[in-house]
């Protein structure tokens, strides 16, 4: 399939144009039309497959200009975070989305002077939980929760950050969760 048969913004067209994707990876292909038709979304695939892109480009379809948080992505390290927030930006920033990135190794106060202009937050499990408890961040407005390498986070020892964030988040969301391998502790998450 090719991008240009997907049902999203014009704009975003333009944008993947401009990035000269054509064809759909097999891991895009099964998960964007779900997102688009607003499933929970599972999906499983090696590092380097386009999972990024899997989530990206739909929910910056689904999301709009308002300065409300309404996309949350969990990641397990700081690189990853960076490098998530830098497609969301890619791609978004014409659209007028606002992307942070919250992660640990860095002054606070810029992150919490960022959130409140924000639609899109990327984070580290640590960092955000630091943000909770000091109530710089609500999540009033969320549509989206990303899971992304959930199999690492659990690799880390983040199982119960990532339970405590989902705590303080809306019941009702669009849930995504991308790993590379399934372990059993995921399904647990995704009940």
């Amino acid at each position: 399939m090719n991008f240009n048969n997907l049902n999203i913004n014009s704009d975003l067209k333009e944008k993947i144009s401009e990035f000269r994707f054509t064809k759909l990876t097999p891991i895009q292909e099964k998960c964007i039309p779900e997102i688009i038709n607003g499933n929970d979304v599972v999906g499983q695939a090696e590092t380097g497959s386009g999972k990024t892109m899997a989530f990206v480009l739909p929910i910056l379809d689904k999301i709009n200009k308002t300065r409300n948080l309404q996309v949350l992505v969990l990641t397990p390290t700081r690189e990853l975070c960076i490098q998530v927030a830098g497609v969301f930006n890619d791609f978004g920033r014409h659209l007028g989305i606002n992307v942070t990135s919250i992660y640990g190794g860095v002054s606070l106060e810029p992150q919490i002077d960022d959130i409140p202009y924000s639609q899109v937050i990327v984070a580290t499990p640590g960092r955000l939980l630091d943000h909770i408890e000091r109530k710089t961040i609500g999540f009033r407005n969320l549509k989206f929760l990303v899971l992304d390498e959930i199999d690492k986070m659990l690799d880390m020892g983040f199982i119960d950050d990532v339970e405590r964030i989902i705590y303080n988040i809306p019941i009702n969301r669009q849930t995504l969760m991308f790993s590379a391998t399934i372990p059993q502790e995921v399904y647990k998450i995704a009940r």
